[in-house]
């Protein structure tokens, strides 16, 4: 069993990797073309987040966290023509066994089944990691594009937390979706 996934994970359709600081722009150019689609859900969605410099300090403390273990952070990219499609992450902060992910998609992007498929990469990916036994999708209840991802890949649903909100459209009803192969 691994310590931590691969760099770089490719599928049908895309590369899936570890971000770079040449990354930083055109990730700071999507985050500005969906700030509007974002806003509602993502706290850190700011015109602030939107910037090449933002982006790039943000990719040195992910490359920390990747070293420490705690999260691992991708970019997701067209396997054809290498454009940027969105990002996916792995997080460990939901206790011992588990990870979390996370995503969201360039608007671009959306309606191909993109999201579906980096997901699915990256479950798989994680449930390859020592002691992991179970992966994590939360999303606000509201967020009715979120949570359709983890029931079109057989996730289920575990419990609805309340939370304090953090984006203006969230609910403060936290879905939380479990994939647990002994559980299915």
């Amino acid at each position: 069993m691994l310590d931590a996934p691969p760099d770089r994970i490719v599928t049908d359709r895309l590369v899936i990797r570890r971000e770079s600081a040449d990354d930083a722009t055109a990730i700071a150019d999507a985050i500005d073309r969906n700030l509007v689609r974002l806003l509602p859900w993502m706290g850190w969605a700011t015109e602030e987040a939107a910037r090449p410099s933002a982006q790039l300090a943000r990719l040195t403390e992910a490359a920390e966290q990747w070293d420490a273990r705690e999260m691992f952070d991708y970019g997701i990219f067209d396997l054809d023509d290498g454009s940027f499609l969105g990002k996916i992450g792995m997080h460990r902060r939901i206790g011992p066994h588990g990870v979390e992910l996370g995503y969201w998609l360039d608007v671009q992007a959306e309606g191909r089944g993109v999201i579906s498929e980096a997901v699915a990469a990256l479950m798989r990916e994680a449930l390859n990691l020592a002691e992991i036994v179970r992966v994590e999708i939360h999303c606000d209840a509201a967020n009715l594009r979120s949570q359709a991802v983890p029931r079109r890949l057989g996730f289920v649903l575990d419990r609805i937390e309340h939370r304090p909100i953090a984006a203006a459209a969230e609910t403060g009803e936290h879905m939380v979706w479990v994939y647990q192969p002994d559980r299915r």
